[in-house]
């Protein structure tokens, strides 16, 4: 993996910025784009895209979740782990009626993105389905552009810049602690500052980088 970008680079992934934002961001459409990256987990860009758009063509609410999951396990048993992400589905779902962490998230959203960290602890906390991750995913979605989504191509990236960073398999050996998680992205965060963009951007150039195609159409995990 080139360890050096270009400003090519980073216009390629302010692109993908932008068509991961949330339009408009609305309390039902951060709920989508939750579910959006609970299906990340493992699975390529296409799969995951074909699976949101399977599941939220009907089924696309709290509620209509809840209350169709024999519909929405055929969707999900497509997916790599089925299981895991159907029960994630349905307890974010349960999560989302009972919370009002989507609707502070949406205030801070509207008042300057001031307290990115803090939410996102919240989530990792309360919501199912969302670690330090897919909920930095989140948020990146409502315009937070200082979290960063430590995957599978950000570790590799840091490993080949010569940092001693272990890399999960899950068979023998296990993901990164959420220290470690800290400790990478802080390194993500500062290389972007070298460079003058913003953290988020810096981490899409080195997943485009890694996964090796042009704005969203890899075909390689996006996960762990």
């Amino acid at each position: 993996m080139d360890t050096h970008f270009t400003e090519k680079d980073f216009k390629n992934a302010e692109r993908v910025i932008k068509q991961e934002l949330i339009k408009p961001l609305t309390t039902n459409n951060l709920f989508r784009k939750g579910l959006y990256w609970i299906l990340s987990g493992t699975e390529n860009h296409k799969k995951q895209t074909i699976l949101y758009n399977n599941l939220t063509l009907n089924f696309n609410t709290p509620k209509s979740i809840l209350a169709n999951k024999p519909e929405v396990h055929e969707i999900i048993k497509e997916s790599r782990f089925p299981n895991r992400k159907e029960k994630f589905i349905a307890g974010f779902s349960e999560f989302y009626l009972e919370s009002d962490l989507p609707e502070k998230i949406l205030e801070d959203s509207y008042n300057g993105r001031q307290n990115g960290f803090e939410l996102r602890e919240e989530l990792v906390k309360d919501a199912p389905g969302l670690g330090h991750k897919c909920g930095s995913g989140l948020l990146q979605s409502c315009g937070y552009n200082y979290l960063v989504m430590v995957d599978i191509w950000a570790l590799r990236f840091l490993e080949n810049y010569g940092y001693k960073v272990k890399i999960p398999d899950y068979k023998t050996v296990g993901g990164i602690t959420k220290k470690e998680y800290f400790e990478y992205e802080n390194i993500i965060s500062g290389m972007a500052k070298e460079y003058e963009v913003s953290p988020v951007v810096f981490q899409a150039a080195i997943w485009l980088n890694g996964s090796g195609g042009g704005v969203y159409d890899q075909t390689t995990f996006n996960d762990f």
